[in-house]
């Protein structure tokens, strides 16, 4: 066998192809040129950018996607496919499809949207995937890193207002957005074994950022005490529904020296059928007392009567007299006082000692005609009147 001819170049006829197919397999990304001229030369990404910069988690966050095809480029491109994935990770999180032809020299913007539901950073490979004029495939990596941040929570306060144990108070539920932009749909509820809310639950539409606002919900216990009230809110922050949920230990105090009735300088004096009872009602406490009654409670032989005091401010007192009628001699009366105090109705009963004041017919004098009222003496003068007539 003859030796095979090299050709003009000095090169075997195969060396040639191997140098052919090197040469076609590099044209898309030319070595010797440097990277300005590689970037005009090639489609590409030539930015991502992230929005919002620092998401939360579960917020829905937008990878804006700049594309561009060269000045330089030999060939229009249509762009096939844009995805994103965590590095490492073969799942797609976001992906578009069709996108659309970009002419030589042209560049084209496209959003994707995708969620965390982890804070951290995400390092994330944005894909692109396209086909040239003649055929040929363009595929090109570009990487990216999104830092999820757990947001800044609206900060809530919570306290009760003092009041006897039944009465209605007030639980403030304040709550701070200490954001650097609104919060939207606040929904406040509130709940606790113990204590017993007429209404637990307060919406409000919008709260500014660095602005504060108080919930009010009118609640009752039945003892004075310390118990655990469990308050949630519920807010949307650019569209990412939230919630905060806190157990508060919260004291349902009542005042050292709420408002008091008793009664000073008590008498109760019987006139023949008549009782009259005089007493002067004190408040001793440090809060006005409404609506104050005295009545005479049950008795077989006193009639039942009431009289209105009315309020009583604090350290305050008001005198009254009560009358009824009585059966027979008594030795003693029930008085009941009822109040009320802080909207809790307050009663009792005391036993007051009768006196009696006796009555004496006056004696008749010098011997001459008792006397009588005035019709029994027209009666008596009609009555001789007569007589002497017919003696006549």
């Amino acid at each position: 066998m003859s030796p095979q001819k090299p050709n003009h170049d000095g090169l075997p006829v195969l060396s040639w192809f191997f140098v052919a197919v090197i040469v076609l397999s590099t044209v898309a990304v030319p070595i010797a040129a440097g990277p300005a001229k590689a970037a005009k030369a090639h489609v590409g990404i030539t930015n991502v950018k992230v929005a919002p910069d620092k998401p939360a988690p579960g917020q829905q966050t937008e990878l804006k996607v700049t594309i561009q095809n060269g000045e330089n480029s030999p060939s229009v491109v249509d762009i096939t496919d844009v995805y994103v994935r965590r590095q490492g990770n073969p799942s797609d999180i976001a992906r578009i499809e069709d996108v659309g032809t970009i002419t030589i020299g042209g560049n084209i913007s496209i959003p994707l949207t995708a969620s965390f539901d982890e804070p951290g950073l995400k390092n994330l490979r944005v894909i692109l995937v396209g086909r040239q004029k003649g055929g040929s495939h363009v595929r090109v990596r570009y990487p990216v890193t999104v830092d999820v941040q757990e947001p800044t929570r609206p900060q809530i306060e919570l306290s009760a207002e003092e009041a006897v144990p039944g009465a209605t108070r007030s639980v403030n539920v304040t709550v701070s957005n200490g954001l650097n932009h609104d919060i939207r749909q606040l929904k406040l509820t509130s709940s606790a074994s113990d204590v017993n809310f007429s209404v637990n639950e307060r919406v409000k539409p919008r709260l500014e950022a660095g602005d504060s606002t108080t919930f009010t919900f009118s609640a009752r216990v039945s003892k004075a005490g310390s118990h655990p009230v469990n308050v949630s809110l519920q807010y949307s922050d650019r569209g990412v529904e939230h919630q905060i949920t806190r157990t508060y230990q919260t004291n349902f105090d009542s005042p050292t020296n709420p408002g008091k009735i008793i009664l000073t300088d008590v008498k109760a004096t019987q006139t023949g059928g008549s009782l009259e009872i005089s007493a002067t009602a004190g408040n001793v406490g440090s809060s006005t007392v409404e609506g104050v009654v005295v009545s005479v409670a049950d008795s077989p032989a006193v009639e039942r009567s009431k009289y209105f005091v009315g309020s009583v401010d604090k350290s305050d007192f008001s005198s009254f007299t009560l009358q009824s009628n009585v059966a027979g001699n008594v030795s003693s009366v029930p008085v009941k006082v009822a109040y009320t105090v802080g909207g809790v109705k307050k009663s009792f009963t005391t036993n007051v000692s009768v006196s009696r004041q006796v009555v004496r017919r006056q004696a008749p004098s010098g011997g001459g005609l008792p006397l009588l009222p005035a019709g029994g003496a027209a009666l008596v003068l009609l009555v001789g009147a007569v007589a002497y007539i017919r003696r006549r």
